[in-house]
């Protein structure tokens, strides 16, 4: 699966790297594939769509899909511009969600990249920095709470972004 998604971005990249000047756009949408590594190994996909504030903070919501549950995501970003197609952000986020017969929540605070290839398309990766998750088992057998403090390679999200 990774191979297969692997090749999608590397086509994507190719048909649209004939590059014109990225222009500041107001919204977009797109998706987001993930993947968590250790103790929690599983793979998420993540429809999201987002709107620009202003030059430098946007927010956006994510439907995020595992394995085993779902969650709703709004967040908060904050863009570090390094060039006008290149720029590093950081996503504020609050989650809550669930599978059978329980419910989770979730704060997280995310770093990432992000790369516009023009002005309609760009590719973003974030990982994780912070996190707290809550989960409840609704018949209390299970319940647990973990909190996660640096970055950690092992939980990768790629998103790619159509901007309109």
């Amino acid at each position: 699966m990774r191979k297969v998604f692997m090749i999608m971005v590397m086509v994507m990249t190719v048909m649209v790297a004939g590059a014109q000047e990225k222009e500041s756009k107001g919204m977009w949408i797109g998706g987001g594939f993930g993947f968590e590594g250790g103790d929690y190994d599983g793979w998420n996909l993540s429809p999201q769509w987002g709107m620009m504030l202003n030059e430098k903070m946007g927010v956006g919501g994510n439907l995020i899909i595992s394995d085993d549950d779902w969650m709703i995501e709004p967040y908060f970003r904050y863009y570090l511009g390094v060039t006008d197609n290149f720029k590093f952000f950081g996503d504020g986020a609050l989650a809550f969600g669930g599978g059978d017969n329980y419910s989770a929540f979730r704060i997280q605070v995310r770093p990432g990249m992000q790369y516009w290839f023009n002005s309609k398309w760009s590719m973003a990766a974030a990982t994780e920095l912070f996190t707290y998750h809550n989960i409840d088992d609704d018949n209390d057998a299970f319940d647990e709470t973990r909190t996660f403090l640096g970055v950690d390679a092992t939980n990768l999200t790629l998103s790619v972004y159509f901007h309109f």
